[in-house]
């Protein structure tokens, strides 16, 4: 007869069997996309999906031929509880976005927890300010970050930057910026994206360029990667839908599935640098279809696109 013990013992093994069975079919079934990279995913885009079932959405995520993951949230577990999360579906993350005032906040703890997780990139995703002058102006009024940052705003944020990566670089993780749409709004003669850049240190600080706000803001992305090809070592590859009107004073855009908006997705991935580009991530913020239907629909269109 077996005992207690041993039946919980085997048991724990086979578990254990299973979950690496489960990883190991997860990696053999990813995808590979344009230039030879995995096929990524920014879990922003499933934000609801795995708020209402995790397990579910990063197995689905997985069987779709997702190989990589940038991080939104850390759904509340420790790096170490994540880390193995992750890779029990055969995923990896090698990036995840943090908010600057966050980050501001007892750094080096936020930059332990990071180096424990394993991400090799941390990503600013919007803009703050060294004062609280827009704590309490609503999100949708004229006169918010979005338009009413100065030059002095955005120089103290490169500052707030390569401070953050002279720190992270230690351990061997890169501070990253990701542009919205705001970014390309002048202020005078200066595009303010490309003052970040020129006021970042390149050994400090990397871009990830996403495609669709710089379409959303009215500018050509191939020639936009081109001017700063050698700052942009990811991207988000978003669409925008045919029509949509550019704007750079809000933070506002129809995105559509990638492949089905007004990006040249084969002129635009047959014009990178291969040496320089690391990561791509598919993010879409607003749907018509079921959201796991859309980003399936991403996925196999790169997938299938041949540069």
């Amino acid at each position: 007869m077996i005992s207690r013990r041993t039946f919980i013992q085997h048991s724990s093994y086979a578990l254990a069997g299973a979950a690496c069975m489960n990883a190991y079919l997860a990696q053999a079934a990813a995808s590979t996309g344009p230039l030879g990279l995995p096929i990524g995913i920014q879990l922003y885009t499933v934000r609801e999906e795995t708020a209402k079932d995790l397990n579910g959405t990063l197995k689905k995520l997985a069987a779709d031929g997702f190989g990589e993951v940038e991080l939104a949230g850390y759904y509340g577990k420790s790096a170490k509880e994540l880390r193995a999360f992750l890779n029990g579906f055969g995923l990896t993350a090698p990036s995840t976005h943090q908010g600057l005032t966050d980050l501001l906040a007892d750094t080096q703890k936020k930059i332990d927890f990071l180096a424990e997780l394993g991400v090799q990139n941390v990503v600013v995703p919007f803009p703050a300010v060294p004062d609280n002058r827009f704590d309490k102006v609503p999100r949708d009024a004229p006169q918010n970050i979005v338009n009413s940052t100065t030059l002095d705003d955005w120089k103290w944020i490169a500052e707030q930057l390569n401070r953050i990566g002279a720190m992270t670089k230690k351990v061997g993780i890169r501070t990253g910026y990701h542009n919205h749409n705001l970014e390309f709004r002048r202020i005078g003669n200066d595009m303010i994206l490309d003052k970040l850049i020129e006021w970042t240190d390149p050994q400090l600080v990397t871009m990830e360029l996403d495609l669709g706000w710089v379409v959303a803001a009215g500018l050509d992305p191939i020639a936009y990667v081109k001017k700063h090809s050698k700052r942009v070592s990811m991207l988000h590859v978003k669409d925008i839908k045919p029509g949509t009107k550019p704007r750079v004073d809000k933070v506002e855009t129809d995105t559509t599935e990638v492949g089905s908006g007004q990006i040249n997705w084969k002129g635009l991935f047959s014009s990178l640098d291969k040496s320089q580009i690391k990561h791509f991530f598919v993010e879409q913020e607003n749907f018509d279809k079921p959201v796991m239907e859309s980003v399936k629909i991403s996925h196999d269109f790169l997938s299938k696109l041949k540069i």
